[in-house]
């Protein structure tokens, strides 16, 4: 999986193409529920929203158990970004009901956190932002560029949270 994170790197980094060539080099039998989340998400931020439904089909059908809830999540960015809300709202519900107690409940909830965005339900997005953040996600350079989280950039609640979260990864880069 050495080689699988060089391409989560890529992804966080907005290089979605670099990415998706990672993705596709390690098998999916290495950790399924990794490989299907990631390679999707690289999918839907290049705008090949099909292939990445088509892969988590098969994923789900083959995983139904949608470790985390990360293809549902990854589902309600899709759905909520090609104008069918309440699919995404659905999406969500299922997402938070099957993942609360996942090691890597952050990553579904920034993926929640970019449905609402998507969704142009800020108050939610923010926290669900705050929620990922609080669980092990603080990843202040992919917040500040993901171009989901775009409808976001004035709302109030957004600049605050995106304030401390850039103390926090200044303190980090100097300490760490």
């Amino acid at each position: 999986l050495a080689r699988f994170r060089v391409g989560v790197l890529y992804l966080y980094r907005g290089q979605y193409e670099e990415a998706l060539s990672f993705f596709k080099s390690t098998p999916l039998e290495k950790n399924p529920s990794l490989w299907a989340f990631q390679t999707a998400t690289a999918l839907f931020q290049l705008g090949r929203n099909d292939e990445a439904l088509s892969l988590l089909d098969k994923y789900l059908h083959d995983y139904p158990k949608d470790e985390g809830g990360v293809g549902a999540s990854v589902r309600a960015m899709i759905f909520a970004k090609t104008g069918k809300p309440r699919e995404a709202e659905a999406e969500i519900a299922h997402a938070i009901a099957i993942g609360k107690d996942f090691g890597h409940f952050h990553h579904t909830a920034y993926n929640i956190a970019s449905a609402y965005a998507l969704l142009n339900k800020p108050e939610q997005a923010v926290q669900w932002l705050q929620t990922a953040a609080d669980d092990g996600f603080p990843c202040y350079p992919l917040f500040a560029n993901d171009s989901n989280l775009k409808g976001l950039h004035g709302d109030a609640r957004f600049i605050a949270f995106m304030a401390k979260l850039k103390q926090q990864w200044d303190r980090y880069n100097t300490t760490l």
